[in-house]
């Protein structure tokens, strides 16, 4: 019989691990919303963001393990600020206004020069973060009978902020007002003279952000190699898809609802039915856009002929 400790310990680990897959789902939400964009290079992106980190965490620029780790992350968030850029102004800005194949397509054109770039730079052996014992310590975080690994404590942190900053953005500045505008109604937002432009950079600029973030917890959890990448795209778009496409909040929830499942009912058939937590995630996405083809939270477009 499963101890009803045993069963909180899985609830609250679920719960955390989709703090992450939330944060992955934002940058996977966030691009669709405002460029209508379907972004399959987000696990690529996350990927990246995870060597970048290591790449900076190696220079050891600050003594303390924490703030270094802390100083690396700024610095790869700072860079992908400039990746931004260019995969907005290069890749994407010249096909704004093609079939939505076609941007899809240029999407998975994105994430194999990412991901190729990434073996060229670091290769494909598992790395680990500097001093990663002394920023997590292996011994867990021991509330009650919960036993959380401080990197979910992390997580669960960072997730925090980052959807608490950005909820506040979107609905509370007139900054978030007008990305909002730009994702309602482009034509009406660039009549009001919003720049429709800059619109889309800052949406690639959160998404890869958020991508970099992202990579910091997954790296920590799973080492950095290659199989981020997939881990990024398999949760993210779930996630995404379950919340709502077009929901931030809902990224959040779909997250939430897809860690929760994994490490709670995933994990206990996984013993039966070995190779089942990683269908889980599909299987959710089935039943929630079966009953719900929007998403929980997405918009319902009703097309009269």
């Amino acid at each position: 019989m499963v101890e009803a400790s045993s069963i909180l310990n899985a609830v609250i680990i679920g719960l955390a691990s989709g703090t992450i897959y939330g944060v992955m789902a934002l940058s996977f939400v966030l691009l669709y919303r405002i460029a209508r964009v379907v972004n399959i290079a987000v696990g690529d992106m996350v990927l990246l963001g995870a060597y970048l980190i290591l790449f900076f965490a190696e220079l050891h620029l600050v003594p303390n393990p924490v703030l270094n780790i802390l100083v690396a992350a700024l610095l790869a968030s700072l860079l992908s600020v400039a990746l931004a850029l260019f995969t907005e102004r290069a890749l994407f800005k010249p096909l704004y206004g093609q079939p939505v194949l076609t941007l899809i397509m240029m999407t998975v054109a994105l994430g194999l020069l990412l991901r190729g770039a990434t073996i060229i730079g670091w290769g494909t052996t598992l790395r680990v973060f500097p001093n990663q014992n002394e920023i997590w310590p292996l011994h867990p975080l021991e509330i009650g009978p919960v036993k959380l690994p401080y990197v979910y404590v992390w997580s669960i942190t960072g997730a925090l902020l980052i959807f608490g900053a950005f909820l506040y953005i979107f609905r509370k500045t007139i900054f978030g007002i007008a990305m909002r505008a730009v994702s309602l109604d482009p034509e009406v937002a660039a009549a009001h003279g919003i720049t429709i432009s800059k619109m889309y950079i800052y949406s690639w600029i959160i998404a890869y952000v958020a991508a970099v973030l992202s990579g910091l917890i997954l790296g920590a959890i799973n080492g950095i190699n290659i199989i981020i990448s997939d881990l990024g795209l398999s949760r993210a778009l779930p996630a995404a898809l379950i919340g709502g496409i077009d929901s931030p909040s809902g990224a959040l929830l779909g997250g939430l609802i897809l860690g929760l499942i994994e490490h709670t009912l995933g994990t206990y058939l996984n013993i039966y039915l070995p190779g089942i937590r990683d269908v889980i995630p599909y299987l959710v996405l089935l039943v929630v856009l079966i009953i719900k083809p929007y998403g929980l939270f997405g918009t319902v477009r009703i097309e009269r002929v």
